[in-house]
């Protein structure tokens, strides 16, 4: 991800399990002139190929995309 305000590459500097589909992520700007540290969410969204070992408590739903997804 690039910084939003100097567009430089930043780096991930930690992150904490929010549940078993997110994560929050800790960012540092690698321009030292800029300096921004901020926080972004990183969640699955889709299934693109189901899981050979299911848990059935996860439910993410299968991408449109997937050669797996139900055609109607």
């Amino acid at each position: 991800m690039k910084c939003p305000h100097c567009r430089n590459k930043t780096f991930i500097r930690s992150s904490e399990e929010i549940s078993n589909l997110t994560r929050k992520q800790y960012y540092q700007c690698s321009n030292i002139f800029c300096g921004h540290t901020f926080t972004a969410m990183q969640s699955i969204s889709e299934t693109i190929v189901p899981s050979a070992i299911p848990d059935p408590k996860v439910n993410i739903p299968i991408s449109p995309y997937s050669r797996h997804a139900k055609k109607v």
